[in-house]
């Protein structure tokens, strides 16, 4: 049987965030007149704005937002600039996130995919607002922006049971395109086929949970959609 749905991640599936994060940090520079290794900011920004994700999963006292992780994030990895960051400022640099550039055969790639009797959807950490207008920019309309917010983070098993519901489709239905090792062993876990875009050829932190598939980019997407099951 062939799948019935395909979702992307999107923030690191379709989208190369730490180029993005670090062209807005260099804008941020900038305005600022001052000097900084703006990649290296772009690195402790992604990685503190992840650590967060998953600190609010662990202590599960209030709803996921990715615009509160992305804010606390920026506020850490640009913690001793002076004067501090104004509010106006963390706006613009949250404002980044929805301006990332996809990588470079994310546009093909979901084209041919929508050529095929699938429902497309997204299923990410981000919020819906940033979302729907990052996701502009690509060449195709997706069924379903599912999100997160409001409930908790990928690899939470309610992230992936949410997107189920509404995509209306089975576990073994659907099949995931995980853009990092952990979505890539939270779909699994959930019984959901995964393919997880392996750019830097790393490893599962918890083998048990490996995913069926993986590629060092969207292309491998269609080699698994053409594959026999």
């Amino acid at each position: 049987m062939p799948f019935a749905a395909v979702t992307f991640d999107v923030y690191s599936a379709l989208y190369d965030a730490r180029t993005g994060l670090a062209r807005t940090v260099e804008a941020f520079f900038r305005s600022r007149g001052i000097s900084g290794n703006a990649q290296d900011v772009a690195r402790i920004w992604r990685e503190k704005q992840r650590s967060f994700l998953q600190l609010v999963n662990s202590l599960d006292r209030e709803p996921a937002s990715n615009r509160r992780a992305i804010e606390a994030s920026a506020r850490y990895a640009l913690r001793r600039v002076r004067p501090a960051l104004s509010d106006e400022e963390i706006r613009e640099l949250t404002s980044g996130w929805e301006g990332l550039p996809p990588w470079p055969e994310a546009a093909g790639v979901l084209e041919e995919v929508r050529r095929r009797p699938l429902i497309l959807g997204t299923l990410s950490n981000g919020d819906a607002s940033m979302l729907s207008a990052l996701l502009t920019n690509l060449p195709v309309r997706f069924d379903h922006i599912i999100s997160t917010e409001g409930g908790r983070f990928k690899p939470h098993p309610s992230a992936y049971r949410k997107a189920l519901e509404i995509l209306g489709v089975a576990a073994g239905d659907l099949l995931h395109v995980a853009g990092s090792g952990t979505d890539a062993v939270g779909a699994t876990a959930a019984g959901i086929q995964t393919v997880w875009i392996n750019r830097m050829n790393d490893e599962v932190d918890d083998l048990r949970f490996a995913p069926a598939h993986q590629a060092p980019d969207l292309r491998g997407v269609i080699d698994v959609l053409d594959a026999p099951r």
